[in-house]
């Protein structure tokens, strides 16, 4: 960057030597020196230009535009320039254990989740607390199966009906297998830390089966209403319900619901809105034929 000092125009005559215009400019001293003799012709000359520039001025920057953090940090702008240079500057400090690499790994996997399934906030700060808990204990299972093992469990422990075990592997893409295997030990290590597994509620599930079926406003609430009361009859039955999945128990629910409303609908049809395959649901069908009757009056 070049500099120049600005001073009048005018004509310098060396005092000594009687040489006229003979004069060289020390920028540094601000200094007006005759060339012949080195006679200090004028002294103290005051720079006009500016002390300094922003690098933004410059042809040659490249950087990003805007605010700077040091303006932020004394208050020379919005409120929501400073929030989100707070939260830059928390998250640029050097990470040094290897719990903090792993809290920083986490969550960039559980923000690109949050975006591809639409999960609540609340659920991957939950599920980032969980995973440091389980990492301190010694849960060790293959990184992406682990983490997304530690998300299915928290959307269970919050009751998330709509993001099932299907659209968890699918959205998020990792080996159903490895996950089935990281979640096994997820629930092992969480007993010993007396973290309870969760209790989901099959009746959660029931909203949701019935919008998927695409069931018409009229009948919609009819079915939810009788499929709640026949699930809680399905519920009170152990060898009926132990050892089903919830949304297996919805969708017979929901099945029995609709043929008590009047609405067709077939086993298949009912399974695929539960994220299930026919046969459990067929399977569940068959084991209440023998204690669930249907009065049907003409």
């Amino acid at each position: 960057m070049t500099r120049r000092l600005i001073f009048e125009v005018e004509e310098y005559s060396c005092s000594v030597c009687g040489s006229v215009n003979e004069v060289v400019v020390d920028y540094e001293r601000g200094q007006v020196i005759c060339k012949n003799c080195g006679t200090v012709l004028r002294d103290g000359i005051a720079d006009l230009g500016p002390e300094w520039r922003k690098p933004e001025s410059s042809r040659a920057y490249s950087g990003p535009m805007g605010s700077s953090l040091g303006d932020i940090e004394y208050g020379n702008v919005k409120v929501i320039d400073k929030i989100k240079a707070i939260s830059l500057k928390k998250f640029s400090r050097p990470i040094s254990t290897p719990l903090e690499r792993v809290e920083a790994d986490i969550r960039e996997f559980l923000e690109s989740a949050r975006e591809k399934l639409g999960i609540p906030r609340n659920i991957i700060e939950d599920s980032v607390m969980l995973y440091k808990k389980l990492y301190e204990a010694g849960y060790r299972a293959p990184r992406l199966e682990s983490y997304a093992a530690t998300l299915y469990f928290s959307l269970k422990r919050h009751g998330v009906a709509a993001i099932t075990l299907k659209k968890v592997i699918e959205g998020l893409g990792v080996d159903r297998s490895s996950f089935v295997s990281a979640y096994m030990e997820l629930m092992n290590i969480a007993s010993k830390l007396g973290i309870k597994p969760p209790r989901v509620d099959p009746k959660i599930y029931i909203p949701k089966i019935v919008s998927a079926l695409g069931i018409g406003d009229e009948k919609s609430a009819e079915v939810q209403r009788i499929a709640v009361d026949i699930l809680r009859y399905i519920i009170s039955i152990p060898r009926v319900r132990n050892g089903r999945k919830p949304q297996v128990l919805a969708a017979a629910a929901v099945y029995y619901a609709c043929y008590i409303a009047g609405v067709e609908v077939t086993q298949k049809e009912v399974a695929k809105a539960a994220d299930s395959t026919e046969g459990p649901v067929r399977e569940l069908l068959k084991d209440l034929s023998d204690v669930l009757f249907v009065e049907v009056s003409v």
